[in-house]
């Protein structure tokens, strides 16, 4: 918030933008780029390929300061994404809790219309500790449970239709 005296001389505070939340964006993207335990997947699970709209790139262009890039063949077409500090917040806490883990897709790739991937959101896991999502995966539902802990309201994985072999954690709009 930034004060304003008005013409009678009080003071009123009005919004601005927020350069600092977008520092603090960068500065979580590059520790997650950064993390070994992190695996930022650099292709599409569906085999098509954008280079630009990977998890990877996406994190890549967060790091820089840049917005990440939708992919081609989604419902929005190519657009240019902000990464949410919330959404990568919740991907390093994850780490941290000691989960070693793949994503997928963060806003690139093809989801619903309305889709938190769009807004910078969300990302989707489909390797956890090294093995594969799955409802036999002995740590799928303590890892959704956690996504909830961290902020996570959109948390979908085996269990849930076109979820058996990913995880979704989004963040609230």
């Amino acid at each position: 918030m930034a004060v304003v005296l008005g013409a009678s001389g009080t003071a009123s505070a009005t919004p601005e933008a927020a350069p600092d939340a977008e520092l603090a964006s960068a500065d979580t993207a590059k520790k997650i780029r950064d993390n070994a335990g992190i695996n930022l997947l650099n292709s599409h699970v569906s085999g098509r390929h954008h280079p630009a709209s990977t998890a990877r790139t996406n994190i890549a262009d967060a790091a820089a300061g840049r917005k990440a890039s939708t992919s081609p063949w989604s419902d929005v077409g190519v657009k240019k994404v902000t990464l949410t500090t919330r959404m990568l917040n919740g991907m390093l806490k994850m780490r941290t809790a000691g989960y070693k883990f793949r994503v997928t897709t963060i806003v690139g790739g093809d989801h619903s219309s309305n889709s938190r991937h769009y807004a910078g959101l969300a990302f989707d896991v489909d390797q956890i500790n090294g093995r594969g999502v799955s409802s036999s995966h002995p740590s799928y539902r303590a890892f959704m449970n956690k996504c909830r802990a961290y902020g996570a309201t959109e948390v979908l994985g085996p269990g849930n239709a076109g979820h058996s072999g990913h995880i979704h954690c989004a963040w609230p709009r």
